[in-house]
């Protein structure tokens, strides 16, 4: 059976983002059925790695949101652009105690 063509771009792009960009760190990474490329990590700091995509992916905006989980502080990151003629989805999620103290300041 040959797959869907709105599966096979975005996984010819996840091949040649990771292929290109071997220091991306190990992230969950998903082809839904409409061709969307969406990845995700789970961290305690996902500052560097968002920085990285933000510059690699060429993304301009990032929703920022923060709650709760299990009685912690939690920061998360989603983030979407259009690579290679693929679109691709980010979502990071971290520990707001990663973050500048004046910023949590803000969220309190």
């Amino acid at each position: 059976m040959n797959p869907r063509p709105t599966q096979l771009s975005p996984a010819v792009a996840l091949v040649q983002l990771l292929s290109e960009n071997p220091s991306l760190p190990a992230m969950n990474w998903e082809i839904r059925p409409d061709g969307e490329l969406y990845g995700r990590l789970w961290a305690d700091d996902t500052r560097a790695v968002s920085a990285h995509l933000q510059q690699l992916l060429g993304i301009e905006h990032v929703l920022t949101a923060h709650y709760t989980h299990r009685d912690q502080l939690m920061v998360s990151e989603d983030m979407r652009t259009v690579w290679r003629d693929v679109p691709v989805r980010v979502s990071l999620r971290s520990l707001a105690s990663a973050y500048e103290p004046a910023l949590l300041a803000v969220t309190a």
